[in-house]
């Protein structure tokens, strides 16, 4: 984790007439809104890079699986629209339950994942994810990635597979779904850059991809802290319940937290976690933080380390290996 990067701007330099800043005296400090308690995010300049690293744990009914995998996020500057673009990349494998996927669903799925990175996407300035922007760039990709799918494996269900990419990958919609339905698309590219009025909380209808596309979604509290937490970063909360209706008597929740540099407003940390209990109970949890070590920095002098590592520690949840394929049970 970069604890510098959570007290300095994109630079590398203090805020305030380039001068050091004193990170102790930054912590339970209050917020430095953007107009009317208002966050902007401060994008930088085009060619920025964020690091990250991110876990997805499902569990349901005492199974769990992992997904885990670094990745960057390169902002491309605004469209003809005013809205952001990004391009996102992954940065290592992907693994599952520790490993790399070996089941002939699981690779097929983890060769196939490949084309779709490079990934363009398009934000309101808000952060709400809009568009997939490349899909001629991916549709280039899997021509090429499809000959060597052929010639690597053999029978009816890699067949029938690739076949079945072709047809889908054709349709923009398709692609486009794909991604409305990614839980880190969902849960880093949301709507948190906006005017919280003076509680410091709004309430929104959350969708998430557990949810069907006509479901009510998640009533949830957006709130901020009003000052600086212990190292000097702003705090968004999240709590929401599972609205019902006549389609839908599901229960469920949500809970997340959304940890942001101080100047910048880019996203350092999330700690999310979904469920929903019908027939069976569903539980997801996500867990994101800055892998950028640029810059090398103390820890604030109040503060334990031991009390940031717990928030952020990668491989928390040890999981279980299934004989199932891990993509068709949650995709």
């Amino acid at each position: 984790m970069n604890y510098r990067s959570l007290l300095l701007d994109d630079s590398g330099t203090a805020p305030e007439a380039n001068k050091p800043i004193e990170k102790a005296e930054k912590a339970n400090q209050p917020i430095q809104f953007d107009g009317n308690f208002g966050l902007e995010k401060r994008v930088g300049k085009v060619g920025s890079t964020q690091l990250y690293g991110l876990t997805i744990l499902f569990e349901e009914e005492g199974e769990a699986n992992e997904i885990k995998y670094e990745l960057s996020i390169t902002y491309l500057g605004l469209n003809d629209g005013q809205n952001f673009l990004y391009r996102l990349d992954r940065t290592s494998p992907v693994y599952i339950n520790e490993v790399i996927p070996e089941l002939l669903a699981d690779k097929l799925a983890y060769e196939t994942g490949k084309i779709f990175y490079p990934l363009v996407v398009e934000t309101k300035r808000d952060g709400k994810f809009l568009a997939v922007q490349n899909f001629d760039e991916i549709r280039k990709r899997w021509s090429k990635v499809r000959v060597d799918l052929e010639n690597y494996y053999e029978g009816e269900y890699a067949t029938r597979y690739i076949r079945l990419m072709d047809e889908r990958l054709m349709d923009d919609n398709f692609i486009q779904v794909c991604f409305n339905d990614d839980w880190f698309i969902r849960t880093y590219f949301q709507s948190i850059y906006k005017n919280y009025k003076e509680p410091l909380t709004v309430e929104e209808n959350l969708l998430f991809p557990n949810l069907e596309p006509m479901a009510l979604g998640y009533k949830t509290v957006e709130s901020v802290d009003p000052l600086t937490n212990h190292f000097g970063a702003i705090q968004l909360h999240h709590k929401g319940i599972l609205e019902q209706d006549e389609l839908n008597w599901a229960t469920g929740g949500y809970e997340a937290r959304y940890i942001l540099k101080p100047a910048t407003k880019t996203i350092q940390v999330i700690i999310a976690e979904w469920s929903m209990k019908e027939i069976t109970e569903k539980k997801v949890t996500l867990k994101l933080f800055s892998t950028d070590t640029q810059e090398d920095e103390k820890l604030p002098t109040n503060i334990a380390a031991s009390s940031i590592e717990s928030l952020l520690f990668l491989d928390g949840n040890k999981t279980s290996k299934s004989d199932k394929s891990f993509w068709s049970k949650w995709f």
